[in-house]
């Protein structure tokens, strides 16, 4: 039986996979995708959010500076090439919760480590309906979401156009990985893992920490001009407001569980005090590391064998900016950076 010959197999397509394959294309590499198709994955279930500034501590995201430059470019270049809409550009309003944090901001309104990503530092409650924001809050920008599902789909159909795309499942014991990669009438260079929270087993020795993370939909009065986050995030979509999320460990269900559900009710009614109502509840599990840095690099056996996974909650970020990279990398243009290089682990 004749083989099919192209530079790279490619296993998921969530949004790792989505952007290893665009940075291929972009350097005019040959390839095929596979995806199982699936509805319960990392990317799927995601809520998108990009934020330069994180945590209860409010500090900048690892990297920002880096990550953050080119992200809305290069996302605009995706929306190009399928021809939809899933990048949405909004300023995140985080109250503050106390008069010291409103002292604080204003003081570090002026670092230059934070000015590029703070649009302003409100003194005063903005009287957005429903809002608890007494002493004000900080505007951030270089901000948003990404529709992650409109985004794979629109990506998916234009790698079916080109003849890029199996919808399947990879078997590891049908694939050979002796010398060139082979896999059902294909022969590759080169096969790179971009599986989220399914980890194949050749990859069992890397120390992946996922994360359960529910989410609720609602309805509600909200403007829809800002993301407002302040214990939870509220992202306005197109009929409807996304809030969350948790963080679990140890239930790792695509079901959302109740004293999930419970928790992000509680911490909304910290920020929101107004009528709403749930209009449905999901969860999803993020593919998280044990040290919260992506696993990015080769199969200590086979260099013709990678990965690109371990992207957490900070999915958005870091892919583009670690696509252009890791492909740099493949294509022998660049050395791969030892922060996150899997080789940390083995």
């Amino acid at each position: 039986m004749s083989s099919n010959r192209v530079d790279y197999l490619i296993v998921g397509l969530g949004i790792a996979g989505v952007w290893i394959s665009h940075q291929l294309k972009k350097r005019n590499k040959s390839f095929v995708v596979f995806d199982s198709e699936v509805e319960n994955t990392s990317s799927k279930k995601a809520a998108g959010l990009y934020n330069p500034i994180t945590g209860r501590k409010m500090v900048k995201t690892w990297r920002a500076e880096e990550l953050f430059k080119n992200l809305e470019e290069d996302y605009r270049e995706l929306e190009k090439v399928t021809g939809s809409k899933f990048l949405h550009s909004k300023t995140i309003y985080r109250p503050f919760l106390t008069v010291g944090d409103l002292n604080d901001w204003q003081g570090r309104q002026a670092d230059e480590e934070y000015s590029p990503f703070i649009a302003d530092v409100h003194v005063a409650s903005l009287g957005i309906p429903g809002v608890m924001d007494r002493w004000g809050g900080i505007e951030i920008k270089k901000s948003g979401y990404v529709d992650i599902p409109s985004l794979i789909t629109g990506y998916r159909k234009v790698l079916i156009a080109q003849g890029s795309y199996q919808a399947q499942e990879v078997s590891l014991e049908e694939l050979s990985l002796e010398n060139e990669i082979r896999y059902r009438g294909y022969e590759a260079g080169k096969i790179i893992f971009c599986q989220g929270a399914v980890i194949p087993k050749l990859w069992s020795q890397l120390r992946f920490r996922p994360v359960r993370g529910d989410l609720i939909d609602i309805a509600c009065e909200l403007p829809k001009d800002r993301i407002v986050n302040q214990g939870v995030f509220i992202i306005p979509k197109e009929n409807f407001f996304t809030v969350g999320a948790t963080y679990d460990h140890n239930i790792l269900s695509y079901e959302p569980q109740k004293e999930g559900i419970e928790n992000i009710i509680s911490r909304l009614g910290r920020i929101f005090d107004a009528d709403y109502r749930i209009l449905a509840e999901r969860a999803g599990v993020r593919p998280a590391t044990h040290d919260r840095k992506p696993y990015i690099g080769f199969h200590p056996l086979n260099r013709n064998v990678g990965i690109f996974n371990g992207l957490g909650a900070k999915g958005v970020t870091l892919a583009p900016y670690f696509a252009k990279h890791f492909v740099d990398v493949l294509e022998n243009k660049n050395e791969l950076e030892k922060e996150i290089n899997v080789e940390r682990v083995y």
